[in-house]
């Protein structure tokens, strides 16, 4: 099927509850960087589906990973991103909403001589490819390199889709949870919540990227209800 005849989402890849590793967020984010930078110099928009082929020493580039672990890193990535899948909503012609689940990707492979990898995308992420690009144009995708935790990445990713859209960042309780890939019985008092994903992860994200962040708590009766984020650019990042 034509990329073009896919169906859109809304940022599904963004705001989908997944549970990626660190290493596996990191192995989407760089192929679909070398996706755009393939899509730029064949201007073929079939090209997205074609194998994406990443190598060690372009990990290393990106992320600053030993080069006598990338190699293994990147394999040991390809084989789980195979067997993980996400969730998302989509509007059918009635106007009601399809739930579906999809693999990430359809297709591995290395090449141990030249230390590569290659990985095909599903067509539900190939369908989101411009929706993706739009959003890695907001920021850039090497400042998430020293976040160490995939929860930590995925608020970096929310926030800055949150400020590129100029939306509103009040997120309810029981969305960032879903965000963030929490499941329900982890973190169920809110101190630990706080203390061990959100204070961590902001502590992060305002040490090693683009934007300093802060939140308001905002609650419902007596119980914390909702977020709101302040974020700010900081200024002469390079």
């Amino acid at each position: 099927m034509a990329v073009a005849a896919l169906p859109k989402k809304d940022n599904a890849l963004i705001t989908a509850s997944y549970g990626l590793n660190v290493a596996e967020s990191r192995l989407v984010l760089l192929a679909i960087t070398v996706a755009k930078e393939d899509l730029k110099k064949s201007k073929l928009k079939h090209s997205l589906g074609e194998r994406i082929e990443i190598s060690a020493q372009r990990y290393v580039d990106m992320f600053g990973v030993p080069k006598s672990s990338a190699y293994e890193l990147l394999q040991n990535s390809c084989r789980s991103l195979f067997k993980r899948q996400f969730s998302y909503t989509e509007a059918s012609e009635s106007a009601v909403l399809w739930h579906r689940t999809s693999h990430w990707v359809i297709d591995i492979a290395y090449m141990n001589e030249t230390e590569t990898v290659s990985l095909s995308f599903s067509p539900a992420i190939i369908a989101s490819i411009d929706d993706l690009q739009k959003h890695l144009s907001s920021y850039d995708v090497r400042k998430v390199a020293n976040l160490t935790n995939a929860r930590t990445i995925r608020l970096y990713e929310l926030l800055k889709n949150l400020q590129h859209k100029g939306k509103v960042s009040r997120v309810s309780i029981e969305d960032l949870r879903s965000k963030l890939g929490i499941l329900e019985h982890e973190y169920k008092r809110m101190f630990d919540f706080k203390r061990q994903v959100l204070n961590f992860s902001i502590k992060q994200i305002n040490e090693h990227t683009d934007i300093e962040v802060s939140y308001e708590q905002h609650r419902k009766l007596r119980a914390i209800s909702a977020f709101t984020f302040n974020i700010k650019q900081k200024k002469d990042v390079s």
